[in-house]
């Protein structure tokens, strides 16, 4: 009887051993830090037709979109069955301004733009339809 509780003993201090390691194993484990999310990366511009163009967009394009201050974004909205693309509508606290080549002209049916990136920020570009289509895309300036 002695030895059953010398061996009960043993056991009994050998689990108490292996559930306290596995606590403090548990509680040395570091907290998981939460990290902000990241604002989405942006795309490169498509490739713009016109001289001294940074790259040129149209109603096809959505998204995210880089734009080295100083340099020019053209956009081009084509009227379909919907009708005429409204002019486009910068919001962007001066983070674009509008520009022009002073010989451009644009053919029937679509409505031309042009912005110069003016300082480093985030603008959103913006034009509807009559018939409620609408085209949004957002332009990072980045110096």
């Amino acid at each position: 009887m002695n030895r059953t509780l010398s061996v009960l003993t043993l056991v009994a201090a050998a689990l108490l051993s292996a559930c306290s390691a596995r606590a403090s194993t548990v509680a040395a484990a570091p907290a998981p830090t939460s990290t902000p999310p990241s604002p989405p990366a942006c795309a490169k511009l498509p490739a713009g037709v016109l001289p001294h163009s940074a790259g040129q967009l149209t109603q096809e394009h959505k998204g995210v979109y880089c734009l080295p201050r100083g340099q020019r974004v053209d956009i081009f909205l084509t009227a379909r069955k919907s009708g005429r693309w409204q002019p486009v509508h910068i919001a962007g606290n001066g983070v674009l301004a509008p520009a022009n080549t002073g010989v451009m002209t644009a053919p029937v049916g679509v409505t031309p733009a042009m912005f110069v990136g003016t300082t480093d920020g985030t603008a959103a570009l913006t034009s509807t339809t009559p018939s409620g289509g609408r085209w949004k895309v957002t332009i990072e300036v980045k110096g």
